[in-house]
């Protein structure tokens, strides 16, 4: 699952995961992201930090917060140079800096996958 506000990447991170065979959701609108996350049940969830009236961090915490979906693994994007101490507040598995590297995006993803 891609949960991001800029088109572009979005379809940049859809075009390198669905080549590197998974299946992807994404949503560019956060309104009722509780059930987005819920019916979804990603295995991996690539969160932006800053979202248009949202802040990624709290979606984190949303996902690590509930029993069922604690195990998600939880990816966080940015460019925001406190993307490290973000990630451990947050509880989140690991994070990508943007603008990200091909080669990395696709190790980060396949190592929270596996």
């Amino acid at each position: 699952m891609i949960i991001e506000d800029e088109q572009d990447i979005v379809d940049i991170a859809t075009l390198i995961l669905e080549d590197e065979g998974y299946e992807v959701w994404s949503f560019t609108d956060f309104v009722g992201y509780e059930s987005k996350v819920n019916d979804c049940m990603a295995d991996l969830v690539l969160l932006d930090l800053n979202l248009k009236g949202y802040h990624g961090k709290d979606i984190c915490k949303y996902i690590k917060s509930h029993d069922h979906l604690k195990q998600t693994a939880v990816v966080l994007m940015s460019a925001n140079r406190d993307i490290q101490a973000v990630k451990e507040e947050s509880g989140a598995d690991a994070y990508i800096c943007k603008p990200f590297d091909l080669v990395d995006f696709i190790q980060i993803v396949k190592a929270q996958c596996n």
